[in-house]
């Protein structure tokens, strides 16, 4: 098995091969040492103590795509692409509203209708298809199931489906069934086959969307012979997780392509993060690329509470409003993102003039942080953590 110290003798086969790319991903500070042997000591140590509890992992395609720097060959510590997979230096013990490890900011225990089967919205439900990734951001949202080495999120198997599946039978009225994770793609395409069609023989009038990064982190994983498989059982939709403009690389044109002239709806799930995207002119190009490429803005998503790196990535509500405003009647309608604040009650969409309503507005929650209060889908009060930048 080839390692990432011998990419100089990779062919063009192997490169492109999906599956190359996940043996020969770095998952170790002894695997980034060997890729790059004038790497900072504090990096190497960095890497080691997040990878005793949290998964570390970054495809050699990916890592191809990182801006280094000149005098060493190091990834560029500033890198947009690169402080999305590596271990930055926070303590979240410090943010109330950050990481622990513990909470959930999503899965809701009672929504959970199935061990993988998330039942929040009426008319739909996610399948936890997946509980790994390409590769992972060190943001992730679903941190609890994916980055946590110890995580107790049940795992995709056959009893946990049939129970999905009897519940999709017996409720009329979820009419959309959405594969997520982790990341769903990586699963064989046998596997994404036989999920694919016991769902459509469960509910032949099923909608089914597919969430994935893979994209970004492994866009070789999109080829003909899956392209057939979601034509064949009628996929609707993908939504593809993206978050800077570098990553719309002639790879990613080239899966695209192929998804494009086989499920009829792409659309865009874009977090908004600190030093990656949190400016209008990269916001403007992501946006922009991804309309000319016929992908739709889709979401900008806040940061997710109870998320890691939350004091490196997180950035002041206003801060979104702002650059979803610059965008607004600025460039073609349909490359607007909605911007959205994810929260365990569900998302809510933020309003561009924070100050004209008396809802939402900023108070304090009872240990004096400040919040954004507002009102979800379901009439319900909600506290939203917006600190004010230092």
């Amino acid at each position: 098995m080839a390692t990432p110290t011998l990419l100089s003798e990779v062919t063009a086969e192997d490169w492109s091969d999906w599956r190359w790319q996940q043996r020969n991903a770095i998952r170790s500070s002894r695997q980034f040492r060997a890729r790059f042997p004038n790497c900072e000591p504090a990096l190497l140590d960095r890497i080691e103590q997040h990878t005793k509890s949290r998964r570390f992992q970054v495809t050699p395609y990916y890592l191809g795509l990182v801006g280094t720097d000149p005098h060493n060959g190091n990834p560029d510590p500033d890198d947009p692409l690169w402080k999305q997979v590596v271990p930055l230096e926070t303590d979240e013990n410090a943010d109330p509203y950050g990481y622990d490890g513990s909470t959930e900011n999503w899965e809701l225990p009672h929504e959970m209708v199935t061990p993988i089967a998330q039942y929040k919205y009426d008319n739909r439900v996610i399948i936890r298809f997946g509980n790994v990734c390409h590769a992972y951001c060190q943001f992730c949202y679903e941190a609890l199931r994916t980055l946590d080495k110890k995580s107790d999120k049940a795992s995709f198997d056959r009893t946990h489906w049939q129970a999905t599946l009897d519940f999709l039978t017996a409720n009329p009225q979820v009419e959309e069934m959405i594969l997520s994770g982790g990341e769903p793609l990586m699963h064989s395409d046998d596997q994404i086959d036989q999920v694919l069609r016991e769902a459509h023989a469960a509910r032949p009038d099923l909608i089914i969307r597919i969430h994935t990064r893979a994209l970004t982190f492994n866009p070789y994983r999109i080829d003909a012979d899956l392209a057939g498989v979601l034509a064949r059982h009628r996929v609707n939709a993908i939504g593809l997780h993206i978050t800077h403009p570098r990553e719309l690389s002639a790879a990613f044109d080239k899966a695209l392509e192929l998804l494009r002239g086989t499920v009829p709806i792409l659309f865009a799930n874009v977090p908004l993060l600190a030093g990656v995207n949190d400016d209008p002119a990269t916001m403007r190009d992501l946006c922009m690329g991804l309309y000319r490429r016929g992908v739709h803005a889709g979401y900008l998503y806040h940061f997710m509470p109870h998320s890691p790196e939350a004091a490196c990535f997180r950035v002041p509500i206003r801060r979104g409003v702002e650059i979803v405003r610059s965008l607004r009647r600025h460039i073609s309608n349909p490359a607007v993102p909605e911007y959205v604040l994810p929260h365990a009650t569900g998302k809510f969409t933020v309003p561009l003039d924070l100050s004209a309503d008396e809802r939402p507005r900023h108070t304090a929650d009872p240990r004096g942080n400040r919040v954004l209060e507002f009102v979800n889908w379901q009439g319900e009060r909600v506290r939203y953590p917006d600190p004010l930048p230092e």
